[in-house]
């Protein structure tokens, strides 16, 4: 009697497990339907048309698989209308019955010249080939909280992309298309290419790149504005390709074979670039500032450069410990790197991680300065052109100090008397101030902000100045 009870009591548990078996369905449907939480998972054994007129509603946390054991040319499509709506705690997943990383079916399809409508959100969807295909894109995709894994082309964009706490694993092409793009808090991992975008306007936010082919790509120039901010790239083939028109900041790129390449009409500024085969490889009109750009195999290349007028703006970084070069000057205009620092203490240790005219006489020159530990102070300086090659600390004493920040006083600490200077604002508005002691400034009448001192006594230099 005690075994029969055991066995009861375990046949009624096995009851609500054996009951939950799979909804089979296939062809067409021809009046509203509901596929329900409670009979999942559906099993797709062929393709599903919703027809005119009809609606299929797939509720939250639904499970459709895809049998991909006979065939990988299923769809799903509507004619009708087609509501595949989960939730943030809850969401719809659609995938192949045979998990693999390859693509196992067509994808959902949106017939709008039959009067289709195919709505789509809070859903983790895998395998499909196009994932939603509007026959008629859509003048805004919006995705939340969605997952695509293992597709061709995941997302191709008509007009307006916007996707918030989104991850693309494994696919092809995640992000593909034109116009405005607006991507906040997003993963990419394992991607050929992440993103591919002719855009207008585009903004990405907090999101990471990880192991992909391509992070980045502008396949264009970028009509209005560029915003790449607070990201992180990490192990991919490139990291960030020929951005424009824009601006990438507080970013970290780690690990990357190339991390920013081809930059044209770009500031980049505020970055960590580190352990990347190459950090950045700059074009045209680039301004690269205060960046932390170390333990590269090469650091910065500077390309495609025709003349001085067109030539990137390069100051105030810290470009250190890289293993190959710290600058390579692949044009033939001369550059002024006064302001950066190498992180060597004489010009011997400095001069042999810069790729110059010395080296290349096809290549233009460049002018450096060496500081101490602290990158803030000026042990000497290297002139290699403006008439004036080699030390010129032997005809000019830079072994100098200036206070900062300031307030009203600014005082110069050096062994040569200096009667003038010209500094420079953030909006570059220029000052010329004389002396009003030896060495001593009245700077009162200058604005609190940021300034860089471009001359002393009419000789060129670049040196940060805070006044506050």
């Amino acid at each position: 009697m005690k075994n029969f009870r055991i066995l009861w009591v375990f046949s009624l548990l096995l009851i609500p497990i054996l009951g939950r078996t799979q909804t089979v369905v296939s062809g067409g449907i021809y009046q509203n339907t509901t596929w329900t939480l409670a009979n999942s998972p559906y099993q797709v054994n062929g393709s599903v048309v919703v027809f005119p007129g009809n609606t299929l509603t797939v509720e939250p946390g639904v499970t459709i698989l895809i049998n991909n054991t006979n065939a990988q040319n299923i769809y799903i499509e509507t004619r009708g209308t087609l509501n595949l709506m989960g939730t943030s705690q809850v969401p719809i997943i659609v995938k192949t019955m045979v998990d693999t990383t390859n693509v196992g079916w067509e994808g959902f399809k949106c017939t709008s010249s039959q009067g289709g409508i195919l709505n789509a959100n809070y859903f983790h969807i895998s395998n499909a080939l196009t994932p939603f295909a509007y026959e008629s894109p859509l003048s805004l995709y919006q995705y939340t909280n969605c997952r695509f894994a293992h597709c061709g082309q995941a997302i191709t964009v008509g007009n307006e992309v916007i996707l918030n706490n989104c991850q693309f694993r494994g696919n092809e092409v995640a992000v593909y298309g034109w116009s405005y793009f607006t991507v906040n808090n997003c993963y990419f991992k394992d991607n050929n290419t992440a993103i591919y975008a002719y855009s207008t306007a585009f903004t990405l936010d907090n999101s990471t790149f990880v192991e992909n082919g391509n992070g980045v790509v502008f396949a264009s120039g970028v009509f209005d504005s560029m915003n790449i901010t607070n990201c992180l790239f990490q192990n991919n083939l490139s990291g960030i390709s020929y951005p424009n028109n824009g601006i990438i900041e507080n970013c970290i790129l780690l690990d990357n074979t190339t991390a920013i390449q081809g930059s044209y009409y770009c500031e980049i500024k505020n970055n960590v670039i580190e352990y990347n085969e190459l950090g950045v490889n700059i074009s045209v009109l680039t301004s690269l500032t205060n960046n932390q750009i170390n333990n590269n195999i090469g650091g910065v290349r500077i390309s495609d450069i025709s003349s001085a007028t067109n030539a990137p703006i390069i100051q105030n970084n810290e470009i250190c410990s890289n293993i190959n070069f710290s600058v390579d000057n692949n044009t033939n205009v001369n550059y002024s790197l006064l302001s950066n620092c190498f992180c060597g203490l004489d010009s011997a240790s400095i001069e042999q991680y810069l790729i110059d005219g010395y080296d290349d006489i096809t290549k233009g020159l460049i002018n450096y300065q060496v500081f101490d530990t602290s990158c803030t102070t000026i042990l000497t300086t290297v002139l290699k052109f403006n008439g004036i090659a080699g030390n010129e600390s032997t005809t000019f004493d830079m072994n100098l100090k200036i206070e900062n920040p300031v307030s009203d006083r600014l005082h110069i600490l050096s062994n040569t008397p200096i009667s003038e200077l010209t500094l420079s604002d953030m909006q570059g508005k220029t000052y010329h101030l004389n002396a009003v002691e030896t060495n001593v400034y009245d700077v009162s009448n200058l604005s609190n902000g940021f300034y860089v001192i471009t001359h002393l006594n009419q000789y060129p230099v670049c040196i940060k100045l805070s006044k506050f």
